[in-house]
């Protein structure tokens, strides 16, 4: 059989074709008893080799430490949280309103859509909404709808909306974090937030959804990431399995490590030991580093 495979491939016959015929011919030669056989021995290998990969495997990485302040750090930490409120003054809102007025718009390609970026006749549409009919006042107080906070950690006020459950009889709650991701804000979580904390059924999530530092009304770091040296030492001696790319394209600046560390210096802030996460785009990165950092 095996020749006459050959034979109709101009009597070339590739390894791994021949691997298979004869791995079919050996099958049919076992009976049921020595393929049980076969089968248990390719599972037990099987499981043995992810045994050994896990072992293997790092299952958390360093918690490490930051400070992304202005100047030197500070000897202690001001561990206070602080009540924030979204405002606006009509001073900005004029402001604003000269600056679009100012604006220069370039044509549009002739009988172009949005095939090379955004169109500029479209883009004057809604800006002329965004000037005349948006209603600042109404969206500040659809921002202020939950109680936000402030707290420093490593330098940065951290801002995050912090949500309770009104703890009915009878009802569990459970801490949940939430983070946004790019290009998002804390305010993608508004509409889901009564249907996790304000329920009658017998769960309900205390939920804090934090702005990540530079992003909404966090502050944004003021300092350089670690040096590249520095930083591989720090990983081979956590025995983390990182590579070259992950290095480069994440970590020479502040990263996903860092804002993973800060929340959870945050939840610990808040009296919170063990908690939910959820976190899509950059926010599933942090919470998945998160949870690195604290697997127990």
């Amino acid at each position: 059989m095996l020749l006459q495979f050959g034979q109709q491939h101009n009597g070339t016959v590739s390894a791994l074709s021949s691997f298979q015929l004869l791995w079919n011919l050996a099958l049919q030669e076992l009976d049921r008893p020595k393929l049980q056989l076969l089968a248990l021995s390719s599972v037990g290998i099987g499981l043995t080799y992810f045994l050994v990969w896990r072992r293997k495997a790092k299952k958390s990485i360093p918690l490490g430490d930051g400070w992304w302040g202005h100047g030197q750090q500070t000897l202690r930490d001001d561990n206070k949280i602080y009540p924030f409120k979204v405002e606006t003054s009509e001073d900005e809102i004029n402001d604003l309103h000269r600056r679009i007025d100012q604006m220069r718009y370039t044509e549009p390609l002739e009988d172009c859509g949005f095939q090379y970026g955004f169109n500029s006749n479209y883009l004057q549409k809604v800006v002329s909404y965004w000037r005349n009919q948006f209603d600042w006042k109404k969206q500040v107080a659809k921002l202020n709808e939950y109680p936000h906070f402030k707290t420093n950690i490593e330098g940065l006020d951290v801002h995050f909306v912090h949500v309770r459950a009104p703890h009915r009889p009878g009802q569990k709650v459970l801490p949940l974090m939430l983070v946004h991701g790019w290009p998002g804000s804390f305010f993608e979580f508004y509409k889901i937030l009564p249907l996790l904390t304000d329920t009658k059924d017998d769960l309900a999530f205390e939920v804090i959804c934090p702005s990540i530092p530079g992003y909404g009304f966090s502050e944004a770091p003021h300092k350089q990431g670690e040096s590249e040296t520095l930083l591989k030492k720090r990983f081979l001696e956590s025995n983390y399995d990182h590579n070259a790319t992950f290095l480069n394209t994440f970590l020479l600046g502040f990263c996903s490590l860092d804002a993973a560390r800060i929340f959870l210096k945050l939840m610990e802030r808040l009296g919170f030991n063990k908690f939910y996460l959820q976190g899509g785009d950059w926010g599933s990165l942090i919470t998945t580093n998160m949870a690195q950092m604290k697997p127990q």
